[in-house]
């Protein structure tokens, strides 16, 4: 069985510095709303108030930046393991005269004391991590009582089994669409809403995207998927298949 995972923390990091080296050199996307994680998770918050926030795995700092502009309210922080990421995110920050905070940091035990955010977002890090549960504790420790969090991550209920099935027959490693990566955790969706919620974390509501219905030989992937259904009907059907899921919700009160 081939899962992507090295064990060792510092080759883990060794291997992500080259990863981002490699994303940046071929080129970064016009917006990050191309992606329908982020614009799921900017379609939550885009009304929020005023309030601090730390994205957690904020890679290169793409959706980070581009929120400071967006919504001048949050004062965001980004962390991310890679320090070449976090070198490539301060450099974006300075250019383009955004006012977020980076910081080099685990997911796993997060540099920052208890309650100190508003609003945490995470998006396509925790199937990357080697303990997802100590990450959903850690974006709940810091979180405030009643503070919200956005949560995005992979699902595979849905054609990329075929994907992870053939990763595991051949001894291949995993490539979910953009290169193979040091880790990739295999989750579904009941997963991950388990983990937010014996962190403390309630999840108040879901959103699916990117239904891969196959994956065939020589045929672009994307010949055999639906982003997104315009039909509510359809959506609720669609639901549990879709391979990017999105976790929204808040921390327990006092």
């Amino acid at each position: 069985m081939q899962d992507n995972n090295t064990e060792n923390p510092a080759d883990i990091l060794k291997d992500y510095d080259e990863w981002h080296k490699q994303m940046k050199s071929s080129g970064e996307t016009a917006s990050p709303l191309e992606h329908p994680w982020y614009k799921s998770v900017y379609r939550e918050i885009q009304n929020y108030p005023a309030c601090r926030v730390l994205e957690v795995g904020c890679g290169r700092g793409g959706f980070a930046v581009w929120l400071s502009k967006k919504l001048p309210q949050f004062r965001i922080v980004g962390l991310d393991f890679s320090l070449t990421a976090i070198e490539i995110a301060r450099e974006s920050a300075t250019t383009q005269e955004s006012s977020v905070e980076f910081v080099q940091g685990d997911a796993e035990a997060l540099p920052f004391e208890d309650a100190m955010f508003d609003l945490v977002i995470s998006c396509e890090c925790m199937e990357h991590v080697p303990h997802p549960p100590q990450m959903a504790r850690e974006m709940a420790r810091v979180l405030k009582p009643g503070g919200k969090f956005c949560l995005t991550t992979e699902n595979y209920l849905n054609g990329m089994l075929i994907g992870w099935l053939h990763s595991w027959l051949t001894g291949r490693p995993f490539n979910s669409g953009s290169g193979v990566q040091p880790r990739e955790n295999f989750f579904f969706f009941w997963m991950i809403r388990g983990y937010l919620r014996d962190a403390g974390l309630t999840v108040k509501t879901m959103e699916s995207s990117h239904h891969q219905w196959l994956l065939l030989p020589r045929v672009n992937p994307a010949k055999l998927c639906t982003q997104q259904f315009k039909n509510s009907f359809a959506r609720r059907l669609a639901f549990p298949f879709g391979r990017h899921m999105s976790y929204f919700g808040q921390k327990k009160g006092l």
